[in-house]
């Protein structure tokens, strides 16, 4: 039998659908490094073994007759804890929301299933979505796990998400991205994070954030794993029956913004990955890209944002009632969208698409940018739980590279690349026009070609 832990979501499934593995027992080997790995429950806020076992049984039934209902059929899966899933506590990471239990899946927890997957439980997350560390010492922070000495934020928001999946609980994780959410955890965890176009992906029974901007993404351990769910959420074919030879490709890598304030090690690795690129046949040009300093300064320096704005407009009611159950910087993140004006709101997001319409004609002949997920490696957790400028400044540089790919209306994904000089994990990202997602992931398999 092959060892379930070891492989890749796609693997995964060719194994149960020959009958080399059984998926009752990948199911229940993912459940006991759940429970081996996760006493504290710090990574799995929610665990659903008894729909778990159920779902792989009949994934087993279908594999012995012949019937698998798509690539991942009999795969296990974790979901971030603001996916709806019928007669389980979904808090979104916040105690404010204790006792919400909804009666109905999320829809793309209903599509996915339809594919044969097997919900494992629901992960930890930053507290309604709002932070790229993943820090919650309300519900529980799970460490980086590539780390041992110094316990390390794992990213967020999808904080579980990363982790579940980097440390064998899962063979693959569901996240949510508004700013980065998916691809934080993703890169700072060493493993492939998706977000794919916004408005493609079903939000039904996700507890929202900002929904101009929400959307719902896999982190996985290759990207054929990434593109497989997509497939399923979105109902597209296969991007990745077509091939795309880096030859054919064309790269533009912003010269400023991107690489300010990143450590040494992790601009080396990014200039190194991008090298091997162009070696294997890749055009990569550089430039300035004013539109990002611009989309940068409007995201972080106006003292306002158009997360915050939509955030505090969805949740003032519950946090004014009730927010001294919140992470205090958390909560004030949510509180910085009460003090606009509705005309400052609405100025807001007409520069956005300004500025996003300026960056697409810069984008023109390019299939993507390339540029450092983070420009930073995990900071050490404790140096940041008080929640003072230490934090500010690190979720600030968290989310920089990220964000942009939201605020510019993109679609994205990052790829392990190597380590930085201190040994952990660093993310290439890689981001193209809205609508691009098929391309973008078969330029993201030919560069994962060449980086691994």
């Amino acid at each position: 039998m092959s060892d379930p832990i070891s492989l890749s979501a796609r693997d995964l499934a060719r194994a149960i659908a020959s009958g080399r593995t059984d998926a009752r027992d990948a199911t229940e080997a993912f459940i006991a490094e759940i429970e081996a790995g996760d006493p504290d429950a710090h990574v799995f806020y929610v665990r659903t073994f008894a729909r778990a076992r159920a779902e792989a049984a009949a994934a087993h039934d279908r594999a012995t007759r012949g019937l698998p209902r798509s690539p991942l059929d009999g795969v296990p899966l974790s979901w971030k804890d603001l996916f709806d899933s019928a007669g389980d506590e979904c808090r979104a990471g916040s105690a404010m929301l204790a006792g919400r239990t909804p009666t109905r899946d999320a829809l793309a927890l209903r599509r996915l299933g339809a594919g044969g997957t097997v919900c494992l439980g629901k992960t930890a997350m930053t507290e309604l979505a709002f932070s790229g560390l993943g820090i919650n010492p309300v519900l529980g922070t799970p460490a980086n796990p590539h780390d041992r000495a110094t316990a390390r934020v794992p990213g967020g928001s999808s904080s579980g998400a990363g982790a579940s999946l980097a440390r064998g609980m899962c063979a693959a994780a569901m996240g949510t991205d508004t700013g980065g959410s998916v691809r934080i955890p993703a890169a700072w965890n060493g493993v492939v994070g998706f977000k794919p176009s916004h408005g493609t992906t079903p939000l039904d029974g996700v507890v929202p954030l900002c929904p101009s901007l929400d959307t719902i993404g896999p982190l996985t351990r290759s990207v054929a794993d990434a593109a497989a769910i997509w497939s399923l959420l979105t109902g597209h074919a296969d991007p990745l029956a077509s091939h795309l030879r880096l030859s054919d490709s064309r790269l533009l890598v912003p010269d400023a913004i991107v690489f300010d304030e990143c450590d040494p090690g992790i601009a080396e690795t990014v200039q190194a990955a991008l090298a091997a690129i162009a070696r294997a046949g890749a055009e990569i040009t550089h430039a300035d890209l004013p539109a990002l300093a611009r989309m940068n300064a409007l995201t972080w320096e106006r003292g306002l944002s158009l997360p915050a704005v939509e955030a505090w407009s969805i949740w003032q009611e519950k946090i004014t009632a009730r927010g001294e159950l919140m992470y205090p910087p958390v909560r004030k993140r949510f509180e910085g969208g009460a003090a606009p004006t509705a005309a400052e709101a609405w100025a807001l997001v007409r520069e956005r698409k300004i500025i996003r319409g300026e960056f697409i004609e810069a984008m023109a002949g390019f299939d993507a940018v390339a540029l450092p997920a983070i420009p930073i490696d995990p900071p050490p957790i404790d140096a940041l739980a008080d929640g003072g400028p230490a934090y500010d400044r690190a979720n600030r540089l968290a989310l920089r590279n990220t964000t942009l790919g939201n605020q510019l209306d993109l679609c994205a994904i990052t790829l392990p690349c190597g380590t930085s000089r201190a040994g952990l994990p660093v993310g290439l990202m890689l981001m193209a026009p809205k609508g691009h997602d098929a391309r973008l992931l078969q330029l993201a398999r030919a560069v994962e070609a060449v980086l691994s």
